[in-house]
């Protein structure tokens, strides 16, 4: 459990090597917008529940929010 964004991203470059010129997983959603994000994920919910994004995530975009600034 992490409590901050930076937290979850360096978790993901140090744990399993998410490419670090990305600057973490939410750094990058950032970079293209939650809403674009969650627009791509949206195609691939028939795979499974693990694509769908979070009521967190789905609101974010919702408001044009973002996990860094």
């Amino acid at each position: 459990i992490v409590e901050t964004s930076i937290e979850a991203d360096m978790g993901l470059i140090l744990g399993i090597g998410f490419p670090t010129f990305r600057g973490g997983a939410l750094r990058y959603i950032d970079s293209i917008g939650v809403k674009a994000f969650c627009d791509i994920a949206y195609k691939y919910t028939e795979l499974g529940a693990a694509y769908k994004p979070t009521e967190q995530m789905q609101a974010k975009a919702a408001a044009g929010g973002k996990y860094y600034g």
